[in-house]
């Protein structure tokens, strides 16, 4: 029997203030992750100015391995923590020391494969960038821990001010790199930079520190939750980033193939942009909430409920709103070098809501306690996008340009398809009616469609006024579009955001 302090405090079947809570989390996480992106945005808007897409396409080039690797890099231990009720100090002690040392395992792997990529990729530069970049999987696990047990205590202002920091300062010191005409090492320095201020925040803001470990029986359990995770985490990766490796394969060797990496990378980045803007805060308060809810089904169900219309009801209109106006947003932050960017990110568009209710899936999963079923639905994930870069390979072969926009339409269909299937897959494993969690987020999709029209009808001005100024007056029109199709589901969501109370069919569940 363990009789070693919690970490926690309070041992009451439900924290009756938890709606509140995870509403309140939400909330600061959300404000936090949209000043994040504006300055994202406009550190980018510098650099795609600066630095060639060239370049962005060989740090392109080693990313999706360096992501690949560090899939294994918290074993999953960081969702352990969060998700394990009564965990001590001494296994918290051994989670840190067994990411800590799952991080210099890794990063000594991807300083080894910096030389066999580079033959590979045909790319003689990928080697000092290879073992340069190895250090950040060191790096991200060593601040993993104080990251978790910050989240498990919903100190969320603090992570967000913390997150900010690390934009900012790495943002101008990249910002000063390019300038001097460091190229592809301005990016490699904003990772650095993001990644120590990260460390230092993190553990800043989370007192704990690592003392006497727990005897390897009383976290074999952890370990076992968290292996599921790991390889569910791994399927995910390499899912999402198989279409980027296969362009390295397949353009790696030449300049011109780096540039169209860098084109694609980029337009995907920027899709994948405002999955994490709502996803990373949904997923922080999603997993503690759901957690403690676990025991509880009502709860469980109108919280997930709850999460999921939330996504929907933001990022449905953006997934119209991208395809619409994808080319002239990588226009206007990158100029004219960056519009084949620019068409692929408006074929990507329609992803952002499948692959921000795919990533929330996971969350959901993992507080259910089913990581084993969340590994199997993973792995089907990658065999039907493996399977859509295999097809646009076979119908359009290597050349860059087919290529690139065949991927970017064959990703794209198949993760919109895989969603609604996978959905219901995770619903059932994790004890949720499919009826009553999903009827509530078509509204946002009907409203959004209804936007698209009206955004498409109404370029006023296309041929005379400023790029920025057209894609301005377009953002305008679909808001209030959308506010106008979507009011009811706005005026939910307003109700979440000020705390009002979680409701379902027009009661208040939870004052």
């Amino acid at each position: 029997m363990n009789d070693a302090p919690s970490l926690e405090s309070g041992s009451s079947p439900i924290d009756p203030d938890l709606y509140q809570k995870a509403q309140r989390a939400t909330r600061l996480t959300m404000l936090g992750q949209i000043a994040g992106q504006i300055i994202s945005l406009v550190v980018l808007a510098e650099l795609y100015r600066m630095v060639d897409p060239g370049e962005f396409g060989l740090l392109g080039m080693f990313m999706p391995i360096t992501l690949l690797v560090r899939s294994f890099g918290s074993l999953g231990m960081d969702i352990a923590t969060v998700q394990k009720r009564g965990l001590t100090s001494e296994q918290a002690t051994s989670l840190f020391w067994y990411q800590v040392i799952t991080g210099v395992v890794l990063t000594v792997i991807l300083a080894a494969m910096a030389p066999l990529l580079a033959v590979f990729f045909g790319a003689e530069r990928l080697l000092p960038l290879g073992i340069v970049m190895s250090g950040t999987a060191l790096l991200y696990n060593s601040y993993s821990q104080h990251k978790s047990l910050a989240e498990k205590k919903m100190y969320f202002g603090r992570l967000t001010i913390v997150r900010l920091l690390s934009l900012v300062i790495s943002g101008v010191l990249a910002i000063i790199a390019a300038w001097n005409e460091l190229g592809v090492w301005a990016l490699v320095i904003q990772q650095y930079t993001e990644l120590i201020v990260l460390n230092v925040g993190f553990w800043t803001i989370e007192p704990w520190r690592p003392g006497k470990m727990a005897p390897f029986s009383e976290v074999k359990s952890l370990l076992h939750f968290s292996g599921f995770y790991t390889l569910s985490g791994l399927f995910f990766s390499l899912g999402q980033n198989f279409d980027k490796i296969m362009l390295g394969v397949l353009m790696g060797s030449n300049f011109h193939g780096h540039e169209w990496i860098g084109y694609y990378t980029q337009a995907y980045n920027q899709m994948i942009r405002p999955v994490y803007l709502l996803t990373s805060p949904v997923t922080s308060a999603m997993l503690p909430a759901l957690s403690h809810a676990s025991k509880h089904n009502d709860a469980f169900t109108r919280l997930t409920g709850g999460f999921y219309r939330m996504v929907g009801i933001m990022l449905a209109p953006c997934s119209v709103g991208m395809f619409l106006v994808g080319e002239r947003l990588m226009m206007v932050l990158g100029g004219d070098e960056w519009m084949e960017a620019g068409e692929l990110l408006a074929v990507m568009g329609p992803m952002i809501l499948a692959q921000s209710w795919i990533n929330i899936s996971g969350t959901l999963m993992s507080a259910a306690g089913r990581t084993g079923m969340l590994a199997i639905g993973a792995f089907g994930n990658l065999v039907v996008l493996a399977a859509a870069c295999g097809l646009a390979y076979w119908r359009v072969g290597s050349d860059p340009t087919d290529l690139t926009l065949e991927l970017a339409f064959t990703v794209t269909l198949a993760t919109v398809c895989l969603c609604g299937p996978y959905l219901a897959f995770c619903f059932h494993f994790a004890g949720l009616s499919l009826q009553r969690v999903f009827l509530p987020m078509l509204p946002a999709i009907g409203a959004s469609l209804l936007m698209g029209g009206i955004v498409w009808l109404v370029e006023i001005g296309e041929d005379y006024l400023p790029q920025f100024m057209v894609l301005a007056q377009q953002i305008g029109v679909g808001v209030v579009a959308y506010v106008v199709f979507a009011r009811s589901e706005v005026i939910w969501l307003w109700k979440q955001m000020r705390g009002g109370g979680i409701e379902e069919d027009g009661h208040t569940l939870v004052e």
